[in-house]
């Protein structure tokens, strides 16, 4: 019997892990995102006088990894790699490990004895500071994932906003190679970030993209003719993905997913994101989305300019959602999040509601604020861009 080809191999979706500021797992911040919670009802009972690094940190923080012993993307990456693995029902030692992130555990950089002036650190210095300092953030937050999950030396991957999507396309690829020769796999890709160090919020703060840093104007709104920047949130995310000959009914697929690039500027997008829009050609030509999970940070450059690029490619009946808007901007963690919330959305049959929505961008169909059905089979489409031009997109369904 011949081994199955390359294009038999299927993906499907057996775990996930999601900690935002909204929940410590999926299912408890798709709770929130379903009652119309958003990261920035914590501002409400802010002091007005509280500085612009208290307002980003009170806001976007996941307090039960503020005090890790090493640094918070750590432990954000364990809660959610746990997470998925134990919904996989897969032992660490089952699974390929890739990490996607923009920036790793820069805390234990940021803390390590004579990096920065004294009265500068944030967190007690790591106990393995030196070896924080040797590695880099990257490779220091994947040899702890390797530590203390017990999986093996994680492939890594950086490509701004788009990281966790990136890997995951990384990891598909692999997972279908191993599958031509016969071998099904699973693979565990995770992504965290914690990095609202002062350093970080007055960067974002001098490029514009944060939204005003004042406790009664600190809100995301994209998709809104009003937008005004982001906001920056810690968050982690992990999906364990798995190689089949055949999609079994209520399964969730993984059909396709690509990673591109834009040369057209380090930080600002292409007015026209002629990149995106080939891309967005590639993965909805043969479909229209039910739901759309675009980039949209919130930004005034951004979100009209990226509808545009989709607009081709929707139907009437397609929908779509910014998740930034309740969760914050994660950075490197964004796709893989929006993959996250994608999954479960369609094993819902809802799409959350957007209450920042009162003035939306102009779209066709256009764009509610309200709670929506879906279809029993949806069919999603989930985006990511970064810095550098960094592209990469995913396109899932519910069987």
């Amino acid at each position: 019997m011949n081994p199955p080809t390359h294009q038999s191999a299927r993906l499907i979706v057996t775990g996930c892990g999601l900690v935002t500021p909204l929940g410590y797992s999926p299912w408890q911040t798709f709770r929130a995102l379903l009652d119309g919670k958003t990261i920035a009802d914590k501002a409400a009972n802010l002091p007005t006088d509280i500085s612009p690094i208290q307002l980003v940190r009170a806001v976007g923080c996941v307090h039960a990894a503020a005090y890790n012993t090493h640094d918070p993307a750590i432990e954000l990456a364990e809660r959610a790699a746990r997470s998925a693995l134990e919904e996989a029902a897969l032992l660490p030692a089952d699974v390929l490990p890739f990490l996607g992130v923009s920036k790793g555990a820069m805390h234990a950089l940021h803390s390590a004895p004579g990096n920065f002036p004294k009265g500068a650190l944030v967190l007690p210095p790591a106990p393995d500071a030196p070896l924080a300092v040797a590695l880099g953030p990257i490779a220091y937050l994947a040899y702890h994932l390797q530590r203390r999950l017990g999986i093996a030396r994680p492939t890594s991957v950086v490509a701004a906003c788009a990281s966790g999507l990136t890997a995951l396309h990384l990891a598909g690829q692999h997972l279908r190679q191993l599958a031509a020769l016969g071998q099904y796999r699973s693979a565990l890709v995770v992504s965290a970030e914690a990095s609202l160090l002062p350093m970080f919020i007055h960067s974002y703060k001098r490029l514009g993209v944060l939204a005003p840093l004042k406790p009664d104007q600190y809100r995301a709104l994209p998709l809104d003719q009003q937008r005004q920047g982001f906001l920056l949130s810690e968050q982690s995310a992990a999906l364990v993905i798995q190689a089949v000959p055949q999609v079994q009914p209520g399964q969730i697929e993984l059909q396709d997913i690509a990673v591109a690039s834009e040369s057209f500027h380090l930080i600002q997008p292409d007015p026209n994101m002629t990149s995106l829009r080939i891309l967005a050609g590639k993965m909805l030509a043969s479909a229209p989305p039910d739901l759309l999970h675009p980039h949209a940070t919130g930004t005034v450059e951004q979100d009209q300019a990226e509808l545009n690029a989709y607009a081709p490619f929707l139907s009437q009946n397609s929908d779509v959602y910014a998740c930034k808007g309740a969760i914050g901007h994660g950075l490197g963690v964004a796709g893989l999040a929006s993959l996250i919330i994608a999954c479960l959305c369609a094993k819902t049959r809802r799409r959350p509601p957007m209450p920042w929505l009162t003035d939306p961008v102009s779209c066709h169909p256009p764009l509610s604020a309200s709670s929506r059905p879906l279809p029993a089979q949806s069919r999603h489409a989930v985006f990511a861009a970064g810095f550098g031009g960094h592209l990469a997109a995913a396109i899932l369904q519910q069987h």
